[in-house]
């Protein structure tokens, strides 16, 4: 090996050229360039940060967005638990009260149940009588309310078994329809004391009579309001002619004059027709009713 070649090896392994060059093992043409820019390393404790933030909101509203749900669910249930409840909040009408008044009075006269027939009575004005004819009354005002809760029964049971109604609603529908039936078995109960065996038709007779005073109430309103629809007309017609000008009028009556020499002509040819009828090749000779000449 010349002197030239000659080169010292340093302890960490490099080797320096003996011309006093720099150099490591290999070539130094192949050695990859080092970057000239180095990124700096992210905190991880703000990206943490950032990313707690964003989850805290999106659980917030969440949270927000299913309680505001359950806040209009309370809010929707509310208003029909009170709608079903005002459904049902039913009264018994003011016949029934006025019934056991005139029932006191009656008994205060003597009267005692099973006496007589009343629906037999010919006289006005008897204790039977006047009892029948209020309990009638009770009865004929109860068959709305009846009617109210048959057609809510078969619905209300229906919810009911497919758990689709509150416990107020249900509680309230069975509080009216409890009272409903104790009525129906009352005015049953006072039917057989006033006359026995009344009981069992009460009700068919209170549905016949109830039916033929709402068809009444029906015509009497029908007839109303024919009656206010024709006087309408009547108002308009009169504020229409009031409203005519001179000249309006006056061609209006020209039209009405029009009217009658069309309807006189009219009439004049007719009675042509009918002359004619008395002439030549008529059935009846011309002079049929002139006087003989002498």
């Amino acid at each position: 090996m010349s002197a030239e070649e000659e080169a010292t090896l340093n302890p960490d392994g490099t080797q320096e050229p003996s011309d006093g060059s720099e150099g490591t093992f290999g070539d130094d043409k192949d050695a990859p360039e080092e970057d000239a820019f180095v990124e700096p390393p992210v905190d991880r404790t703000v990206l943490f940060a950032v990313l707690a933030v964003a989850m805290a909101a999106a659980f917030a509203a969440i949270l927000y967005s299913v309680w505001k749900k359950k806040k209009e669910d309370k809010q929707k249930f509310e208003f029909f638990d009170t709608l079903e409840q005002n459904q049902f909040n039913i009264r018994l009408p003011p016949p029934v009260e006025e019934y056991y008044v005139v029932k006191e009075k009656c008994i205060a006269k003597g009267w005692a149940p099973g006496q007589g027939k009343p629906s037999q009575e010919t006289k006005e004005n008897t204790p039977g009588r006047e009892m029948g004819q209020a309990l009638m009354k009770r009865a004929i005002a109860d068959i709305p309310l009846i009617h109210h809760m048959q057609k809510e029964a078969q619905g209300m049971y229906r919810l009911h078994n497919k758990n689709m109604c509150s416990e107020v609603q249900w509680k309230t529908f069975q509080g009216a329809e409890a009272m409903v039936s104790g009525e129906v078995e009352e005015v049953r109960a006072e039917a057989e004391e006033i006359e026995p065996g009344w009981s069992q038709v009460i009700w068919r007779q209170a549905a016949q009579y109830h039916g033929m005073l709402k068809q009444q109430a029906e015509q009497k309103m029908a007839a109303q309001r024919a009656q206010q629809q024709k006087r309408a007309e009547i108002e308009k017609s009169v504020a229409a002619a009031k409203a005519q000008t001179p000249e309006q009028k006056a061609e209006a009556e020209r039209a009405r004059a029009d009217k009658v020499a069309r309807e006189l002509m009219a009439e004049e040819e007719r009675n042509k027709s009918a002359g004619k009828a008395f002439g030549k090749g008529g059935a009846v000779k011309t002079g049929f009713l002139d006087k003989k000449k002498k």
